[in-house]
């Protein structure tokens, strides 16, 4: 599967960044490729090999907004649509990326 992503925010300092050691750390993604698209400064690419689930990815992708500070927010495209979920709307955040990710809400 693959998974498109842009973050942006306040403080912007080093979100993209963040976000991307964020994913190649998580003990779920392990080995999982992250790639920084070279025609976007902000986004981020995941190809999710078939032996991981799309909930480890939202799981991380949530957990990883709900430490950021500030306005943030990130856009996840994924094969069941798009979704933009920030700092702001904390309690669906989880939810919603299942959603665009297409993974099992029951998990």
């Amino acid at each position: 599967m693959h998974v498109r992503m842009s973050v942006w925010g306040e403080p912007e300092e080093h979100l993209v960044a963040s976000l991307e050691n964020w994913l190649q750390l998580d003990p779920e993604l392990h080995g999982t490729p992250v790639i920084r698209e070279t025609e976007a400064d902000d986004r981020l690419s995941v190809v999710l090999p078939a032996d991981r689930t799309p909930s480890a990815l939202a799981g991380a992708l949530s957990t990883w907004l709900s430490t950021r500070i500030g306005d943030v927010r990130l856009n996840v495209t994924g094969p069941d649509g798009t979704v933009e979920v920030s700092v702001a709307n904390i309690a669906d955040h989880e939810t919603l990326l299942r959603g665009a990710l297409g993974s099992d809400q029951s998990r």
